[in-house]
């Protein structure tokens, strides 16, 4: 099966997920808040756990820091353009949609459609950049304003992403492994962050209309978050390749692909913290999401199978 069948069979009923969860969503209030707990405070932990332990040292050493550095410095041209967009759309909350990637839900099944397991560890070391980023930095960058700096911190620091990535690394240091009989339920959890992730965005979409749609400032915000992204991960790869160079065709090959991916959907959760642009954040997250898989599905028709040379 070629890698293009092959990633519309892990993808396409995600976004049939989306479509259900919009659907129903009216019905469901308090489902997006209770998803997002379980990802965050069980599925997501889990899945980090078991992949920091499987990946390669050199892999949690370089894909982490360097997905962690472009997350920050993509709020750069996300201040340019909010400066342009002026009140269109809430500045702190452009930064968000800059520098946050949906590795989780959408990276995940994306990795293990073109490279097994093998995959999914690569991506779980860029989800944990990505995610360190936007829960101590991106959070506290956001909601300092609405709730204070001392309780912006706190609640970052309550966040449970920081002490599972040194608690499964100290693990790692002394040679401890996930045991086999944990594979099983480790496969249902990397599933079920998908599937509970991409319901997230779906729900979020609930009581959004058709005069929500601002297709001009959504246009302008993917243009130019897309090529910040492209430019950014080209140059840290390029980096790394010239001073580093211990990265694998498959390692870069993937984490070049999260400059293609979609928003994350917490962006949604920082929009109803800040009070503002909540059904914007949630038609901007779904619209990237649409817009990552027409990109990636055409990056890998371009050039074929990544890494596999």
């Amino acid at each position: 099966m070629d890698k293009l069948a092959q990633i519309s069979i892990a993808l396409l009923p995600l976004y049939g997920v989306i479509l259900i969860a919009w659907a129903i969503g009216d019905r469901l209030p308090w489902a997006a808040k209770l998803f997002s707990r379980v990802l965050v405070y069980g599925l997501i932990p889990l899945l980090v756990i078991d992949k920091v332990l499987g990946a390669e040292m050199s892999q949690l050493l370089v894909i982490p820091p360097m997905v962690f550095a472009i997350s920050a410095l993509m709020s750069l041209p996300a201040n340019w353009l909010a400066k342009r967009l002026g009140n269109a759309f809430e500045p702190r909350l452009m930064s968000a949609s800059f520098s946050f990637f949906n590795v989780a839900f959408f990276g995940v099944p994306l990795a293990k459609a073109l490279f097994g397991e093998a995959g999914v560890s690569t991506m779980i070391c860029a989800y944990i950049g990505s995610a360190l980023y936007g829960n101590t930095i991106g959070y506290f960058l956001i909601a300092r304003t609405k709730e204070g700096a001392a309780q912006a911190a706190t609640k970052a620091l309550k966040v449970p992403l920081f002490y599972v990535v040194v608690a499964s690394m100290a693990l790692k240091l002394q040679g401890v492994s996930m045991p086999e009989s944990a594979a099983p339920i480790v496969s249902l959890a990397g599933t079920l962050v998908s599937v509970l992730g991409m319901a997230v965005i779906g729900l979020n979409l609930t009581g959004t209309t058709r005069t929500d749609w601002q297709a001009g400032v959504i246009g302008k915000i993917l243009l130019t978050r897309q090529v910040s992204a492209v430019v950014l991960f080209a140059a840290a790869l390029a980096l790394e390749g010239l001073f580093v160079g211990v990265l694998s065709p498959r390692d870069r090959a993937l984490v070049g692909l999260v400059a293609l991916f979609p928003i994350a959907s917490n962006v949604t959760l920082f929009a109803t913290l800040l009070e503002t642009n909540r059904k914007s954040a949630a038609i901007l997250v779904a619209v990237s999401s649409v817009v990552a898989l027409i990109l990636v599905a055409l990056a890998v028709c371009l050039f074929g199978s990544p890494g596999s040379s």
